[in-house]
């Protein structure tokens, strides 16, 4: 990943997307292995340098994915 790019996740069913994404969130704690963003290897400050917008449940027909990414940055307290 880069700083100031969108990263995207892909993979077939049960390849460990969810998990994967779980984790770096903090929803659920990894029981092996190493995770860093930025460096940042607390999970709470990786909560802090990520945001997530899951496919669906969350999104509005109306709305375009430039609006999408504004809501969502704005959620984060991004300008």
């Amino acid at each position: 990943m880069f700083q100031g790019e969108i990263f995207v996740l892909l993979g077939h069913n049960g390849a460990g997307k969810t998990t994967t994404v779980s984790m770096f969130s903090g929803m659920i704690e990894p029981t092996s292995g190493y995770m860093s963003v930025f460096g940042e290897t607390e999970t709470e400050m990786i909560r802090n340098q990520l945001s997530i917008c899951p496919q669906h449940d969350t999104l509005y027909d109306d709305l375009t994915v430039q609006e999408h990414l504004q809501m969502f940055a704005a959620f984060k307290g991004l300008k």
